[in-house]
């Protein structure tokens, strides 16, 4: 029997192709559907010359390629909101909503994690001012003793600037702005609570219901002895809101390497469909139709339980993935579980294209596609005897597998690593299916209000069990390899180097062994490749730092910071982390102290400061840098010093900065604010 059912494979992977090449190249949906058609019309007169699918038609494989290949951009395009003329930003112009306010009507989408400032929100616009469009947005309120919670579906009108989502202004910082507009959200508004008004409309859906069933659950769990902690867990683990953890558990399960227990997807739904797997066993001994009743009442309970972990994107994908993996089971067929996988990954695609560049898309299906592939193969390496080495020996074989599937992803998106992962799985996943069940239990109770006070003051007691477990492995610092850097180039040679080692040991073939040996010498040229590269990199970076300048020498991979004030640790995580890893440099712990010139790579700066002087003797300036708003008449300077370039960074009043920039664009002299093009970078 074949592994896969390659049509299957085709279509998938070929769409794959397709959704990528649609985001990256924005083809316009008018260019793509006429090519569409064409290609359509291609693969029915190659059918037609081909007797037999994949066998002796090549024209038809080919002509097939091309349709799902363009079917892929056509999906990009069609799910493209600013494709639609009523989409707000075809009714304004970009320049209008960043200066102009406006009288803007919206209903609440989803709540998202609030941060130390802002409670935030996805919104959907009905109204700009007259006029009937639509949109998402994000919404940003500050926290503030008056701050309400708002619900999915309420109905709200404001005034407010429609501004575009600030893009990071130091480098390798995470986009934020790349992330929301993958989720098609190119701006935001901010406004207090106090200018909220409610319309007392309601945008009714399937959302809405999920989030007061939701909300209801919180306020009968409320009348229970649950600490803020254990209800914030709680609502991780069974209703798919993280919004109310806080930072340092967040940070405690993620250094233990168990934050995907946090998070209600792959791990939770495939447990839940184990349980109701062992629950309907019985309908198995039946006939064929008792088997069916099984599926559709399995499917049934799992889209029950996506409802009341809220709909998340997350639950929703790993909910239809599941889904179409019981079918797969059901028909009791290696093939089909993994015909499954690739249907699930089309189906989802076809109705959200941009889920392809989730990470959490990509994390889930590659987990469960290494656990399918590569679990099996491990388990044979060893046969225990006995039941409890067997189901820990089960659970080795899956926590390695899953790993050995999301290693390269992780490493390339969070570039770290906790030894101790196998721990706190070992700890954790094994009960986790009894904590599930033991929690949707407790719900169900409270929900109905006869749920006993020992029970959920159990249920308290093993969430903080697994909270304090989680905090002791998190706090092994020197298992936590951190500040990994790792390119898309590794991550592509890593997944070769798995791939190959994966099939050798599924069948010994020297050719297999050639291939494994060939894919590590790879990986050791591609690190010593990118480590040379590094050695030989060097920048002046003056840094968007609001609380002083701050500028950064990278040198024989060593970052040397210049700086008049002291940075905290905090700031200098924020500034300096991802920087550090992506150049696999170290920071030089003595702060240097920040000099009036330099002299750098045959260009001469000097900054001037506060105390406003500027003329330093013998130095013509090719670089002139205004730090922390000095009272200068800048023209004047110009016309004294003569520079090639003016630079101002964050540690200046910003009426000062675009009063110099004026000053630059009558003088003809380029001018760089960095709280707006973000870090000044000298190669």
């Amino acid at each position: 029997m074949r592994l896969l059912n390659i049509p299957f494979v085709i279509i998938t992977l070929f769409t794959l192709v397709g959704v990528t090449l649609g985001y990256y190249l924005s083809v316009n949906i008018t260019t793509v559907l006429p090519s569409f058609f064409a290609s359509i019309v291609l693969l029915g007169i190659s059918w037609q010359r081909s007797k037999k699918m994949f066998k002796k038609g090549l024209a038809f494989t080919c002509a097939m390629i091309i349709v799902f290949i363009i079917f892929g951009i056509a999906l990009v395009s069609t799910h493209n909101p600013k494709n639609d003329p009523n989409h707000y930003t075809n009714q304004f112009s970009p320049k209008d909503l960043q200066q102009n306010s406006y009288g803007i009507q919206f209903h609440v989408k989803e709540r998202l994690k609030p941060t130390s400032y802002y409670n935030k929100y996805v919104v959907s616009i009905k109204r700009i001012e007259n006029k009937v469009v639509q949109g998402k947005i994000l919404l940003q309120i500050p926290k503030d003793s008056t701050s309400t919670t708002m619900d999915i579906g309420d109905t709200y009108t404001t005034f407010a600037k429609i501004k575009a989502i600030r893009k990071p202004l130091n480098p390798h910082q995470f986009d934020y702005a790349k992330h929301l507009n993958k989720q098609y959200i190119y701006h935001q508004i901010s406004t207090p609570n106090n200018r909220l008004i409610t319309t007392h409309k309601i945008q009714w859906s399937i959302f809405r219901l999920a989030d007061q069933f939701r909300k209801y659950i919180n306020v009968q769990l409320a009348k229970y002895a649950f600490t803020s902690k254990q209800l914030s867990i709680i609502n991780a683990l069974l209703l798919g809101q993280r919004q109310d953890i806080d930072q340092e558990t967040f940070i405690a399960y993620r250094d233990a390497g168990a934050i995907h227990i946090l998070a209600v997807s792959g791990l939770h739904v495939g447990i839940i469909l184990l349980i109701l797997n062992f629950i309907l066993k019985p309908l198995d001994r039946g006939k064929q139709q008792g088997k069916t009743f099984k599926l559709i009442l399995t499917i049934l309970l799992l889209w029950c339980f996506a409802i009341i972990a809220g709909l998340s994107p997350s639950v929703l994908r790993a909910v239809t993935m599941f889904s179409f993996l019981a079918i797969g089971i059901q028909i009791r067929s290696k093939t089909s579980i993994y015909n499954s996988l690739f249907i699930s990954m089309f189906v989802l695609l076809c109705f959200n294209p941009l889920l392809l560049f989730s990470v959490g898309f990509q994390l889930s299906y590659l987990a469960v596609f290494a656990i399918v592939w590569i679990q099996p193969i491990l388990a044979k390496r060893y046969q225990p005897r006995f039941y409890i080495t067997k189901k820990l020996w089960e659970t080795f074989t899956v926590t390695i597998a899953a790993q050995l599937g999301l290693l390269p992803l992780t490493l390339f998106y969070f570039h770290q690593f906790p030894l101790l992962f196998f721990v706190s799985n070992v700890l954790i996943i094994p009960f986790l299916g009894g904590i599930l069940g033991y929690g949707i239990l407790v719900i169900a109770l409270a929900s109905i209000g006869i749920l006993p006070q020992t029970l959920a003051s159990f249920f308290g007691h093993c969430i903080d069990l697994m909270n304090t477990i989680i905090s002791v492995i998190a706090q092994q610092e020197g298992f936590l390899i951190s500040g990994i850097p790792f390119s898309w180039r590794m991550l592509i040679i890593l997944y070769l180097v798995i791939s190959t080692l994966v099939l050798l040991l599924q069948k010994y073939q020297q050719q297999r062994l050639y291939c494994l040996g060939a894919s590590i010498a790879s990986m050791i040229f591609m690190i010593t490749y990118e480590k040379h590269t590094a050695t030989q990199r060097q920048e002046l970076v003056l840094f968007q730092n609001q609380r002083s300048t701050t500028l950064g020498i990278l040198e024989n991979q060593r970052l040397q910071i210049y700086s008049k004030d002291s940075i905290s640790n905090k700031t200098q995580y924020f500034l300096f982390e991802n920087y550090l890893t992506q150049n696999q440099a170290r920071l030089d712990i003595s702060l240097t102290p920040l000099k009036n010139a330099y002299r750098y790579k045959e260009q001469t700066i000097i900054i001037i400061d506060s105390t406003s002087i500027f003329s330093i003797k013998g130095i013509e300036p090719d670089i002139i840098l205004l730090s922390n708003s000095p009272k200068i008449h800048l023209d004047r300077v110009i016309d004294s010093l003569h520079p090639k370039q003016i630079v101002a960074d964050g540690s200046n009043y910003k009426a000062y900065i675009d009063q110099w920039e004026l000053s630059c664009k009558k003088q003809e002299i380029p001018f760089h604010r960095t709280d707006k093009k973000g870090a000044f970078i000298l190669k």
